[in-house]
C-alpha cells in the first residue's frame, strides 16, 4: 500500500461491523498503522484491520508525491 491507494478498512476488529472505504494518506510498514482520509478526518487504523480495494494510479507506482503549488497570475 501506497500513498494514493483506496483501502478498505473497519475502527474495530467487530466481524459484524461493514468496511468503509477511504483514500490512504501514509502508512509506514515499522510502525504498522495507516492514517486514511474518511469523511474529511484523518484517521489512524491499526494495519491488521486495513486491506488494499483499488491502486491508485496506473503510471508507474512510487512512494513520493510531488505538491505542486497553483500558479500565481
Amino acid at each position: 500500500m501506497i500513498p494514493g491507494d483506496l483501502v478498505r478498512f473497519k475502527y474495530t476488529g467487530a466481524r459484524a461491523e461493514e468496511w468503509k472505504i477511504g483514500l490512504l494518506k501514509e502508512y509506514h510498514t515499522w510502525e504498522k498503522v495507516a492514517t486514511i482520509l474518511f469523511e474529511g478526518k484523518e484517521i489512524r487504523v491499526a494495519a491488521i484491520l486495513t486491506e488494499l480495494h483499488k491502486r491508485g494510479s496506473q503510471r508507474p507506482r512510487q512512494k513520493e508525491w510531488t505538491i505542486i503549488e497553483p500558479r500565481k497570475p
